[in-house]
């Protein structure tokens, strides 16, 4: 099976789009996410492997013109029905768009880690950018990639289809061999705040309070979940 045919019956399979899925945890990432990319009124905003959407729906209520770019029709389907302003584009985020249209705003949220080829994938994202616009990009922060034996084929196969783990060394090492200047990185959402359970107890608190709390939360190592990069041609 091709990694096409694989996120396709995924999305058939498992309701990315139930209630429990907006966890604590998920609702800060997509907090920090929001403040990254600084999502304008107006500006042309592509969603590389945008699941269930929940970024192109917020980059359409800021007044930006969304694309949701997914391999998966059946999470296109639901994005368009949540809302209507949003276009959609199956197509795979490592394939070169066949369309001169360029884009203000490129996001690739968890998405890189599951590519085969990281560098091709970033050149082509770097290809869909117009002059002055900026590519975000977030993953798992030096995740220790588990994996079970395949029953079918005996392989070794990656828990959450993860194919590669970054930290910040080998991720811009990575975009700026890929032709692109990095801006910002910035790492989120430490392990030290669930394992207090302080995650849920402060979910209603102001985001600020939040992040303070996560950024002190490094005094006790460098072991956040996830990294965000934002940069640019």
């Amino acid at each position: 099976m091709n990694h096409k045919e694989h996120y396709r019956i995924d999305a058939e399979v498992f309701d990315y789009w139930a209630a429990h899925h907006y966890t604590a945890a998920e609702k800060r990432r997509n907090q920090l996410t929001f403040r990254l990319a600084q999502v304008q009124a107006g500006q042309s905003v592509l969603d590389i492997g945008s699941g269930r959407g929940w970024f192109s729906i917020h980059a359409a209520s800021m007044g930006a013109e969304v694309t949701a770019m997914d391999l998966s029709a059946t999470n296109l389907e639901r994005i368009s029905q949540e809302d209507k302003r949003i276009k959609t584009l199956l197509a795979d985020a490592t394939e070169a768009l066949e369309t001169d249209t360029k884009f203000d705003l490129l996001v690739a949220l968890e998405i890189l880690e599951h590519t085969v080829n990281p560098a091709i994938a970033i050149a082509n994202w770097k290809s869909m950018l117009k002059p002055q616009g900026r590519l975000l990009i977030t993953v798992p922060y030096k995740e220790q990639i588990r994996y079970s034996l395949c029953i079918h084929c005996n392989g070794k196969t990656p828990h959450n289809a993860h194919l590669h783990s970054f930290d910040k060394h080998t991720l811009c090492n990575l975009i700026t061999t890929c032709g692109l200047r990095v801006h910002t990185v910035e790492l989120f959402s430490h392990k030290l705040l669930p394992h207090l359970h302080l995650d849920s107890l402060i979910k209603a608190f102001p985001f600020p309070v939040w992040r303070c709390l996560d950024k002190l939360s490094s005094i006790t190592g460098d072991k956040y979940n996830y990294m965000a990069v934002v940069c640019s041609i």
